[in-house]
């Protein structure tokens, strides 16, 4: 397995800060043309899925900063109702869509069978999926999830937003998550809510540490563990914590531990049901801690601080694997496929064993490993994602169908896995990043990647 590991030169971090925000939009979210998408503001509550999937530079391994993906949201001064408001009508035969062209036929019962926690003899077969939190979001949140039942797959993953959730200490706005969880609740799918973005309160102003006062996150899980106490089944808490825009402008090992440490004692306080799950992350060559730690260098780490406590708090290990325009059998450096974008392990599926063999060598080997993101982008219109051009339709659906294979014949330590992403072409446009990752198209018909997922075999 490579070893390698990529000295980054201040001149090189400077470089490559361009292209780590240009990939990922590093700016101002894209306006959908289909649905009243809003950036995140002090009056504006909204929920989010996650971020997309990494796209480095050609000649460098790079982290990927995501651009916030927020959801439509409800109106400023609307009530808190202490469940969602919407009912939930019954599952069509059909994901309803707004376009003249046949939409996703499900093929499968509306209410598929639950799929079994990981570990027990099941598989985790999820999609990274865009929801809606307004007040005027139900029938997307209904067509997703009956667009998900269509391919068998039995989780979803979406993403929480602190900041969004608590804008002030103590002060709650659950309603867009309540919407989300209710439209969900007669789907019979499992749900793994990824919890990020610390709010400005809770940050540690003087920047020694991620945040002031630890305590005020095991808070907030708390509430909310107990608020979806049954509807939630896994917690992952943070996403892509060696990025530094993540964790208040500087990555520490450190911080991330006492952040595990408060989520899990929270949830733990209210719920002995749910996993935890260790937050994903980026997959990258860059080590500087103002911008990014390479990934299999900061699970190391993690293990190594205060003698490997961090084994104590999180039940699945998340990862996030990039692929670029290589296949899941390609290889660094013995096998890297197409030039471009391969010329680091980071920029390939079995990125993975390497993080398996960190857990390993640290005695966490009895532990399994969800990938809660991983996937292939088409052409893609956003700049730092030019390798989707040498991906076709096809080769995407082949490169998914792949990967499971590998997962379920060759890693028996994988015990789930979420495409990145399933639709966030019904709600961005089509200059947007996630558009092309997307497995169903914007009017909801399938692409070639979502036909492979429903033919997938399912263990």
């Amino acid at each position: 397995m490579p070893k390698t590991t990529r000295i980054v030169l201040l001149l090189g971090a400077l470089i490559l800060l361009l292209p780590l925000l240009a990939a990922c939009g590093g700016g101002d979210e894209a306006e959908p043309t289909n649905a009243p998408l809003t950036e995140s503001s002090d009056t504006t509550p909204d929920v989010t899925s996650t971020r997309e999937p990494a796209a480095p530079s050609e000649s460098t391994p790079s982290a990927s900063p995501p651009a916030d993906e927020t959801t439509p949201a409800t109106q400023a001064g609307e009530s808190t109702p202490t469940t969602g408001e919407a009912s939930t009508p019954a599952a069509p035969d059909t994901v309803e869509a707004t376009a003249t062209s046949e939409p996703v036929d499900p093929a499968a019962p509306a209410s598929p069978p639950a799929a079994e926690q990981p570990r027990s003899g099941g598989f985790a077969y999820g999609w990274n999926v865009a929801l809606r939190g307004d007040d005027g979001g139900q029938e997307h949140n209904l067509n997703t999830s009956y667009a998900v039942q269509g391919t068998g797959f039995g989780w979803v993953r979406f993403q929480l937003e602190w900041q969004q959730f608590e804008r002030n200490p103590d002060q709650w706005d659950p309603l867009p998550m309540d919407r989300v969880i209710q439209d969900l609740a007669n789907s019979g799918l499992k749900i793994l809510i990824t919890v990020a973005k610390a709010p400005e309160w809770a940050l540690d102003p003087a920047g020694e540490q991620f945040l002031s006062d630890y305590a005020d996150f095991q808070e907030f899980m708390q509430f909310v563990a107990d608020r979806y106490h049954g509807q939630v089944h896994a917690w992952e808490i943070w996403n892509e914590q060696n990025l530094a825009h993540e964790v208040n402008g500087t990555v520490r090992a450190a911080d991330y531990v006492e952040l595990l440490k408060a989520g899990f004692n929270g949830i733990r306080a209210v719920d002995q049901e749910s996993l935890v799950v260790f937050g994903g992350l980026t997959p990258n060559g860059v080590n500087d801690p103002s911008i990014a730690i390479d990934d299999v260098q900061y699970l190391n780490e993690v293990y190594a601080f205060n003698n490997g406590e961090v084994k104590d708090y999180f039940d699945i290990m998340g990862a996030h694997v990039s692929a670029t325009q290589t296949t899941p059998d390609n290889t660094w450096p013995d096998d890297p496929g197409a030039e471009g974008w391969s010329d680091h392990p980071s920029f390939f599926f079995r990125r993975a064993e390497e993080l398996r063999q960190v857990m390993i060598d640290h005695g966490d080997a009895d532990k399994s490993m969800w990938l809660t993101e991983f996937g292939w982008t088409t052409e893609n219109q956003a700049p730092g994602y030019e390798y989707g051009t040498f991906n076709s339709e096809e080769d995407v659906a082949q490169y998914l169908t792949r990967s499971f294979e590998i997962m379920l014949n060759e890693w028996d330590w994988v015990s789930g896995a979420f495409v990145w992403n399933l639709n966030w072409s019904t709600l961005a446009p089509p200059e947007d990043e996630k558009f092309p990752w997307s497995a169903v198209n914007a009017e909801w018909t399938p692409r070639p990647a979502y036909d492979a997922m429903r033919a997938l075999p399912k263990n």
